[in-house]
């Protein structure tokens, strides 16, 4: 487990914090902390009298070992064995680049070359295939973006705010229009149910907009905070 991995840490707003702690232990470098919403059924949050839960979603990198030993103390630390109390994923990253002369002096990057490198396969025991669904869609679509995935299979996501920058209010993309405004909608699914999900996506952008959607997943090596 040499390899470098692009980890993740999607909890509770306020409980960031200790999630990057817990990254620091584990001699995680933590590249951002972002503020997220969770994407519970607008049915069951008015049923509980609360709003849009809100989310702290919490970046790094490290080695495949010390990815693996913070997945294990976040499922420790933070409960994330039990439902609802966060999710963690690690993405091996195929080549890094770093401007820093003593970034990775205690890395082995053996298996990871700072340009480019082959993919590590590594198994995981007892671990099921998950892949990481992302879709940059316009923030007034997130509902029933979400609806669909979640009938297609899907049983949660996280959207993150985003705002694009160095375009004109209208431009076109592969004929998609785009505008400012963004929302970035993050869905773990194992991969038997990814292709539903990312075409209930397209569709239901199509059927909104009358335009296309553009949806990528890329495979994850290792999660916390998902069962069943």
């Amino acid at each position: 487990m040499n390899s470098i991995r692009w980890m993740a840490a999607i909890v509770d707003r306020g409980k960031g914090n200790k999630a990057a702690s817990i990254f620091h232990e584990h001699h995680l470098e933590i590249l951002l902390a972002v503020r997220g919403h969770g994407t519970a059924s607008s049915a069951i949050m008015d049923c509980l009298g609360l709003d849009e839960p809100e989310k702290d979603l919490v970046l790094g990198i490290a080695t495949g070992t010390d990815a693996h030993q913070a997945m294990e103390a976040l499922k420790h630390k933070m409960e994330f064995d039990k439902p609802g109390h966060g999710i963690a994923f690690s993405i091996p990253l195929s080549g890094i680049s770093i401007a820093a002369s003593n970034f990775l002096k205690d890395w082995d990057t053996s298996q990871t070359q700072i340009t480019a490198c082959a993919k590590e396969d590594t198994s995981m025991p007892d671990s099921k295939h998950y892949e990481l669904i992302a879709t940059v869609i316009n923030t007034d679509l997130s509902t029933p973006v979400m609806e669909a995935a979640r009938k297609a299979g899907c049983h949660g996501g996280t959207l993150v705010k985003a705002r694009e920058i160095g375009t004109d209010e209208g431009k076109k993309l592969f004929g998609l229009t785009l505008s400012q405004e963004k929302a970035i909608l993050l869905i773990l699914t194992p991969v038997s149910g990814k292709q539903p999900i990312l075409k209930a996506i397209c569709e239901t952008v199509l059927q909104e907009t009358g335009e296309h959607a553009v949806a990528f997943s890329m495979p994850v090596d290792e999660v916390q905070g998902i069962s069943g």
